[in-house]
């Protein structure tokens, strides 16, 4: 049996937030790059019928680099300014509860204040460490971001193992 306890802060928050808009919804960095190309692809036609020189053509991928850019800024910009609505409409405390994840033997518990869920290793799809998270992704109940802080390096090493030995199917990034 492993346990961990952890409180996301509210950069964690934010930084969870983004990896579902990046990573779980996988139409937002393509619906990006399509736009920016779909950008291109007119600049280019209005650059060929107007008889634009050669370097008209390098600005005007430079633009569409930039469109991108600022697709993905202007994504990032909203979803921190949803995570400040949120705390600033909920208490703290129902948006990043204490939680508490044990590995038991055929399930994962996770307990909050509120609720004690338990997830069956079935249910997992994929476990993957960044930086600063180690996300679990779930077929029904979502997704569980834990913050690396939350561990000291042999707990991590134990929890991560017990986790890879016991979800054999799921995808295992990073680990």
């Amino acid at each position: 049996m492993v346990k961990i306890t952890y409180r996301l802060n509210e950069k964690e928050l934010l930084d969870f937030n983004m990896f579902r808009a990046t990573r779980k919804n996988v139409n937002t960095v393509p619906r990006a790059i399509l736009i920016s190309c779909a950008y291109l692809a007119v600049l280019l036609v209005i650059g060929y019928f107007c008889k634009f020189p050669w370097y008209a053509y390098l600005i005007m991928v430079g633009l569409a680099c930039a469109l991108f850019g600022g697709l993905m800024l202007f994504l990032r910009h909203r979803m921190k300014r949803s995570v400040q609505v949120l705390l600033f409409r909920q208490s703290r405390e129902d948006l990043m509860p204490q939680t508490t994840i044990t590995l038991e033997e055929s399930y994962m518990e996770v307990y909050t204040i509120s609720r004690t869920t338990e997830v069956e290793y079935s249910d997992v799809l994929r476990v993957e460490k960044t930086k600063q998270f180690l996300y679990i992704l779930l077929t029904q109940h979502g997704e569980i971001g834990i913050p690396l802080r939350a561990f000291d390096d042999d707990t991590l090493q134990m929890f991560t193992s017990c986790l890879k030995e016991k979800t054999p199917k799921a995808m295992h990034l990073g680990i």
